[in-house]
């Protein structure tokens, strides 16, 4: 057993990133080190030069705080202090360090890292000389003592310990009637556990790539537990372990709850536990990476682009990439466009990037967005977006090939810097490489300045780490967006018409809104133009092409800003007619309205992939399928083919079926859980047949397999639908965690595992005129419904919809624009 020579809360100041405002400052760290060593010499002839020096020891260490060390990391300095503690003496055989920064996190005593290292994992040997090193091999007490010294490490020899000490957070929780009442102080404690790095440098230690940060575990564990109302502290516990492990990718954690409110004579109750990965039920975002995006369907949006050497093929893309994936690096790029079409300009780059770029596929995208030209600002409105690419091409490789796309798509390199450009594509991220040469700095070197990236880029991953800054992609934007007095000139947007489709020439033709709640004024009023003898409401009233067009028209100076054409009847129990026939349906009506010059963006209400062609062919815009591509295995290829917009609506079965397919007690007789799950995993199976993001529109599907309360339900809690995290519904249980951590409460946030996140997708709600309004109001004729449609349009404009689908456009934009009014 080793003796110790102990430096106990020694404060020193330094600067580590940035602190808990997210300025770069002074910060105190306080040090606990615990030399490991021998003082039988000492203790023996009453000598110090027989042990540590703690003096010296102290000094190196607050030398190191002062110095200019650049780094960014409270690990990396860590690391550092246990070199500087064990190299005052050759006797020093291990050391222990546990160095907290009080300053790190808001609402917390302080985060803190707890290593221990031995001489040999800090200097690769065991003593200064090799040559000493060789002769003492075969010293049977050095041996035994060096032995000793590596198992008095504990746990700590292959793992470190991050914490978060005393996380002060308020929140109702209590089995007793008044703790229901009031919220208490709790105080959490964090430990996360990770495997120790086996790499010698500080830099390597000072960029350690992980998907999490202390902020971020911090923040999630905060939103979690100021959002919930759990009756016993261990469910709470259970839902922070389950939220830092599944949100934030720890990989194993202790987690301490402490409510000191709890007992008279005691300063606290508390509950203690320790769970990893395993203990959870695994789901696609952590068990997988994102599944590559169809390269097949979008290449074939145009011929695969030829240069040097041979052409590249999405198949053969995936085939080099799949051979060799420890070769493969994810490279995130912007992308912006503000001349001529902006949107088929980045539709285009994205085929680019899928077929002409070697070596390389598209793995996921962004949402769009239309901001104000920085730099340079007399010049038009820039639509942005960003993707993530998987590459074997070395960064400076990367940098030529989208300068070569660049130059294939029209761009001057000529014209003024930072002046209108038809496309720009810049490398932000290489996974998290810092490089900087006369041609590419990665991350880019305006990143931290540039909403117009940043937005984008985080709608994809906010955990990229920016080590010259010291901050997250995350972090750099919510500085940006909330401390820097920014304006805000940046607006997601959502295309809504793809094209011009009277004219041939370089004037834009496409048309983009802003569908999100934050931003969006305007409620967009989708009018209903069925061209079926058998719909519900309307069925054989605009079954000729001249009726369907006059009311078309009449849609239009009514106030629609989306005409959708139907020849499929969706009612309860309705019959197909057949993919020939529903072409005849609206195919002629859709020319029609074209060769009048009607530029109104067009949606076809189809789940026929060869209908849906056949109305994009014909001067469509949106694909609309209320199976959300479930029915026809080749819808998703031929939107993502067609680059269009594509409302995936909720629905189970059929029109036939669905009636009797609303039976939600899989999901604890939850309708709204029901239907995130479910349509998040057509929203994934979008994504990864190469929708871009920015394409989706969801549509809850009122009336499709929900019945009666159901529908009043999805109403009310419309919101919910595209929430990061919901609650269990009234009386209904939380889901059982499968990790043997069953919460039966009702008070907490849902595990869901869904597919994939819907924050922020548009949404549509199409309730006019259907069978529950008539319920409710006692109208059997769903014409007279008019009213009671009124009352659910406006409910939808208050959950947050975009988009309404009506019959009666001209009283239905009237209740919208008082609805705008109240709650945009």
């Amino acid at each position: 057993m080793a003796d110790k020579i102990i430096l106990r809360d020694l404060q020193v100041r330094t600067i580590l990133g940035n602190d808990s405002w997210e300025r770069k400052k002074l910060q105190p760290v306080v040090i606990t080190a615990e030399i490991h060593t021998s003082i039988a010499m000492a203790g023996k002839e009453d000598k110090l030069t027989g042990s540590v020096h703690y003096g010296m020891a102290c000094k190196r260490v607050m030398k190191l705080a002062e110095s200019n060390h650049g780094i960014l990391s409270l690990e990396a300095f860590t690391e550092e202090v246990a070199r500087a503690c064990i190299d005052v003496t050759g006797s020093g055989l291990a050391v222990y360090v546990y160095a907290r920064n009080p300053r790190a996190l808001l609402h917390a005593e302080y985060a803190g890292v707890e290593i221990y290292r031995t001489r040999k994992d800090l200097f690769g040997s065991w003593t200064n000389d090799s040559t000493e090193e060789e002769n003492m091999q075969e010293a049977g007490s050095a041996i035994a003592a060096r032995a000793a010294a590596v198992d008095a490490g504990g746990v700590l020899k292959s793992e470190d310990n991050l914490v978060i000490k005393h996380l002060s957070l308020s929140t109702i929780i209590g089995i007793n009637l008044w703790e229901r009442h009031y919220k208490q102080v709790l105080n959490i404690s964090l430990t996360i556990h990770t495997a120790r790095s086996t790499e010698g440098t500080v830099g390597v230690h000072d960029k350690t790539s992980r998907p999490w940060t202390y902020r971020k575990v911090a923040d999630e564990v905060t939103e979690m537990v100021e959002k919930t109302s759990y009756r016993t502290v261990e469910a709470l516990a259970i839902a922070i372990a389950r939220t830092a492990i599944k949100q934030c990718k720890v990989p194993k954690l202790t987690v301490r709850v402490e409510k000191p409110s709890a007992v008279v004579f005691a300063a606290c109750s508390a509950v203690e536990i320790t769970r990893s990965i395993d203990d959870f039920s695994t789901s696609s975002a952590l068990t997988s990476g994102v599944a590559s995006l169809n390269l097949s369907a979008v290449a074939s949006v145009a011929p695969t682009p030829q240069h040097s050497g041979s052409p590249v093929t999405g198949s053969s893309v995936v085939a080099a990439i799949n051979d060799a994936d420890a070769d493969t690096h994810s490279a995130y790029i912007a992308l912006g466009s503000n001349i001529g079409d902006r949107l088929a300009n980045l539709h285009q780059a994205l085929v680019y990037l899928n077929t002409d770029l070697p070596q390389s596929r598209l793995v996921d995208t962004s949402f769009l967005y239309e901001t104000a030209p920085m730099y340079m600002t007399d010049q038009p409105l820039f639509l942005n977006a960003a993707c993530k690419v998987q590459t074997k091409l070395e960064p400076l490789m990367l940098l030529e090939e989208l300068k070569r796309i660049e130059a294939k798509m029209g761009r001057d390199f000529t014209a003024i810097r930072n002046g209108p450009r038809p496309i720009d594509l810049d490398i932000l991220f290489y996974d998290e490489l810092s490089m900087e040469t006369e041609k590419l700095t990665i991350p880019h070197a305006l990143l931290h300045e540039r909403r117009f990236q940043l937005g984008p880029l985080c709608d994809i991953n906010t955990d990229l780490m920016h080590h010259r800054l010291g901050r997250t992609s995350g972090a750099l934007n919510r500085h940006l967006t909330t401390h820097s007095g920014a304006p805000n000139d940046i607006v997601k947007v959502t295309p809504l018409k793809t094209r011009n489709h009277t004219q041939s020439s370089d004037v834009e033709g496409s048309v983009v809104k802003t569908l999100s709640p934050d931003t969006q004024k305007k409620t967009v009023a989708m009018g209903i133009l069925n061209c079926t003898p058998d719909s519900f409401s309307d069925g054989g009233q605009h079954d000729s092409v001249v009726r369907a067009v006059e009311h078309a028209q009449e849609l239009l100076s009514s106030g629609a800003d989306i005409i959708d054409i139907g020849g499929q009847s969706t009612r309860p129990g309705a019959t197909q007619v057949g993919v020939e026939a529903e072409i005849e349906r609206v195919v002629p009506v859709i020319k029609r309205i074209r060769e009048l010059g009607i530029e109104v963006p067009i949606s076809v209400d189809t789940f026929h992939a060869d209908v849906a062609a056949a109305a994009l062919d014909a001067g469509a815009d949106i694909v609309n399928d209320v199976t959300g591509g479930h029915f026809d295995s080749q819808m998703l290829a031929l939107v993502a083919q067609r680059q269009c917009p594509f409302i995936i609506m909720h629905m189970r079965g059929n029109p036939s079926t669905m009636t009797t397919m609303n039976d939600y007690s899989e999901y604890d007789g939850d309708v709204i859980r029901g239907t995130r799950f479910e349509l998040a995993q057509r929203v994934r199976a979008a994504l990864d047949a190469g929708i871009p993001r920015w394409n989706i529109i969801l549509d809850p599907g009122i009336g499709f397999a929900k019945e009666g309360v159901q529908n009043f339900e999805v109403l009310r809690r419309l919101s919910e639908l595209t929430a990061r995290h919901i609650r269990a519904a009234s009386g209904a249980a939380i889901h059982p965690s499968t990790g043997g951590d069953n919460q039966d409460s009702e008070e907490g946030l849902i595990d869901e595992n869904l597919a994939t996140e819907l924050v922020d997708y548009p949404v549509l709600v199409g309730s006019s005129r259907k069978r529950f309004i008539g319920h409710a109001t006692g109208r059997t004729d769903a014409k007279d419904r008019v009213w009671g449609t009124a009352a659910t349009v406006t409910a939808a404009i208050q959950g947050g919809a975009g988009i309404v689908r009506v019959h009666d456009v001209a009283e239905m934009v009237d209740v919208a624009r008082v609805s705008d009014h109240i709650y945009r």
